[in-house]
């Protein structure tokens, strides 16, 4: 039976893993907007930061739930079904809904990691990296936030 820690991880992992996703999609269909090359930074230390879970998970033995990482993925493109008011075309909101996911998965991230910290089964170095990534993590959901003003002020302005 898996400890609640490993089920903790692989739940983070597979999140994580849809989350990358979206990063990607946000960066390569926002890159024209101000905000595209934050959001192509942001998926590149999306991918590190999974790698951190990732390396975690390989020295405790815990191996990905693979349905799990599946069905996210697969939830993250679902995602992109959503009704937004156009059928053929990106719709102007589809920016803002991405980035308001964009920010729910960076906070979960940080909750995830400071749940970890508590643990008591990280090893000394990694509670080091993990401290650095949380300083990132939230600089991550800063500059996401400053994105969805921009975003916000850009798609609702024109409709008021």
């Amino acid at each position: 039976m898996a400890t609640p820690f490993a089920i903790l991880l692989r739940n983070h992992h597979a999140g994580g893993r849809a989350v990358v996703d979206l990063f990607v999609r946000a960066a390569a269909a926002q890159r024209d907007r101000p905000h595209g090359a934050v959001l192509d930074q942001l998926a590149r230390e999306a991918r590190e930061d999974l790698g951190f879970d990732e390396r975690v998970m390989r020295r405790l033995g815990v191996r990905p739930s693979w349905p799990q990482v599946v069905a996210l993925r697969l939830g993250e493109r679902v995602g992109r079904l959503k009704p937004n008011g156009r059928l053929l075309r990106r719709a102007p909101l589809s920016d803002l809904v991405e980035l308001e996911g964009l920010i729910a998965g960076v906070h979960v991230k940080i909750a995830g990691w400071q749940a970890a910290q508590v643990a008591g089964v990280l090893e000394e170095g990694e509670l080091a990296e993990l401290e650095g990534l949380l300083d990132r993590a939230r600089s991550q959901a800063e500059r996401l936030a400053q994105a969805h003003l921009a975003a916000a002020a850009s798609v609702l302005a024109r409709q008021a």
